[in-house]
């Protein structure tokens, strides 16, 4: 079981190294251009991806809750996960279509515990993402040989986050959270025009800015837990996120650039400086219920006042929604006989008004979830040895409406992932 799981690992973390060597500007976010990019918010852990992005009040000891501090109390084992991300999806306007895909690190997870009424995780994930190019045709001003000019727009980048988060129980079934994030990232925009004659000779002007992004962000959930009966228990969660300010530096300079081979000509500075931007705040709640054992149901909810946010490129925002339905059943956790009855199976559906308006349309984001947890070995184990799954989920959805001159992306999304958990610091017994 351990050289399974370290071979997994090992194989994971490679596609993570060849993935994050192989990124560049594809173009294929084209809403990206609004504020800080495409962002992963409420996307949670992979068991909550393949639930419909359910996971504020659904505790479970064998993945790291990353939606609300307060769960991760129940890690009452170290637990490791990481998972890589990828998309397949089709983007297209009234008039034109393509097929673009994608696959970077979903994220990286390690819950332990402290105390007994103590634990603590800390974790990697993409906060967000920058990269679209959009391009029109047109003819120079009052020429009269109407030259033929390449007007565009184009950008790149990340913002990545590190979480640390800390989870606590107060009173029985009552739990409460903490967690702070560190976001840093460079984001790149460019607007350029070509004189297109159709000869690739030449030179062409890129007008290039740059910001570069840090800063802490705060959070904190609440967890309740209550017995209705022998059989069922109802959960309920919530969590709120602070506005917090973040610190950029931002530069923008006049570039000339070969048209062959797109290399840097010439350079002028124009302006540099040091600002503030200021990140909203968000709240989300959750309702589940299961009977610790073979089955979770949730729906949930959440917003982020984006229009609160302050910063560069703050036009075309709006505030963000989503909800969620979803649920998970595993036939038999502890079968002798039979694999398939302790592979946990998932689905769910998601609904979400993304930050970005249009065109006074908002983008809407519908998509059906699916996933499963695989276990590795061929039958179950004691708590005392390391618990190894294998964990896969996909969304099927769409996003945004080609009406009104915008774009929609119909889309395939998946996870891979692996989760360990594992009992340190066991006391040796004396027969």
């Amino acid at each position: 079981m351990y050289k399974i799981s370290s071979l997994l690992c090992g194989l994971l973390v490679l596609a993570v190294t060849q993935i994050s060597q192989a990124q560049g500007n594809k173009g294929i976010l084209p809403y990206s251009r609004v504020g800080l990019g495409e962002t992963n918010e409420f996307t949670g852990n992979i068991r909550n991806f393949g639930m419909g992005g359910i996971g504020v009040s659904t505790p479970g000891f064998s993945h790291v809750n990353v939606l609300n501090p307060a769960l991760v109390f129940y890690n009452s084992r170290v637990t490791y996960e990481m998972a890589v991300s990828g998309i397949v999806k089709n983007i297209a306007n009234q008039s034109a279509s393509q097929n673009t895909s994608n696959v970077s690190l979903g994220y990286l997870a390690l819950a332990v515990p402290i105390t007994k009424g103590w634990r603590s995780s800390v974790g990697f994930r993409p906060f967000s993402t920058v990269d679209y190019n959009t391009s029109s045709r047109s003819t120079i001003q009052n020429d009269p040989n109407n030259t033929p000019v390449l007007v565009g727009n184009s950008g790149e980048g990340n913002i990545s986050e590190v979480f640390f988060s800390n989870g606590f129980k107060v009173y029985k079934g009552l739990t409460a959270g903490v967690g702070a994030s560190y976001l840093f990232g460079v984001i790149d925009r460019n607007a350029y025009s070509i004189i297109d004659d159709g000869t690739n000779a030449g030179e062409y002007a890129v007008l290039n800015e740059k910001f570069n992004i840090s800063g802490l962000t705060f959070n904190s959930g609440l967890a309740y837990r209550q017995a209705l009966g022998k059989k069922v228990n109802m959960n309920i969660g919530g969590t709120y996120g602070f506005q917090s300010d973040l610190n950029y530096d931002s530069r923008t300079q006049l570039q000339r650039r070969a048209l062959s081979d797109n290399s840097q000509i010439a350079n002028t500075p124009i302006d540099s400086s040091r600002q503030q931007l200021t990140m909203p705040g968000f709240w989300q709640a959750g309702l589940s219920f299961d009977n610790n054992r073979t089955w979770v149901l949730a729906a949930e909810l959440g917003t982020k006042k984006w229009t609160n946010y302050r910063g560069f490129n703050s036009q075309n925002l709006a505030d963000n929604y989503r909800f969620g339905l979803g649920g998970e059943y595993t036939p038999d956790p502890t079968s002798m006989n039979s694999y398939f009855k302790r592979v946990t199976y998932r689905a769910g559906v998601k609904y979400a008004k993304a930050p970005v308006q249009i065109n006074n349309q908002q983008i809407n984001d519908v998509s059906l979830t699916a996933g499963l947890t695989l276990p590795l070995g061929t039958a179950p184990r004691p708590p005392e040895y390391n618990q190894s799954v294998l964990n896969l989920g996909v969304a099927i959805g769409q996003r945004g409406t080609t009406e009104g001159n915008l774009i929609r992306e119909n889309y395939i999304r998946f996870m891979v992932g692996l989760s360990i958990n594992n009992t340190w610091f066991i006391k040796p017994k004396l027969d």
